[in-house]
């Protein structure tokens, strides 16, 4: 698992529903936070696109980490899942 600190979505190509951009980013093989999500795109209800993505059949990875004492999840695709999509994509 690794973070990212810059959009991996391009603006100019991003795209249009909150749920397309969370799946844009993690379909990049980058994780996504809270932070990230409000930071990059402006998405304040992370947890809750993650949702819709998960009833929708992505199977997003998740862990709850620590830092500065402050709680918070991370979330990303195992490379299984972005093999399936790059497999898909390609067929």
């Amino acid at each position: 698992m690794t973070t990212t600190a810059t959009a991996p979505v391009i603006p100019s190509q991003a795209p249009k529903t909150q749920i397309d951009t969370v799946r844009a980013h993690l379909m990049t093989g980058a994780t996504i936070t809270t932070w990230d999500a409000y930071r990059l795109y402006q998405i304040t209800c992370l947890a809750q696109r993650v949702h819709d993505l998960r009833s929708a059949g992505l199977v997003i990875q998740s862990e709850i980490v620590t830092h500065n004492d402050k709680r918070f999840s991370v979330y990303w695709l195992d490379e299984a899942t972005l093999l399936d999509s790059e497999v898909a994509d390609h067929e």
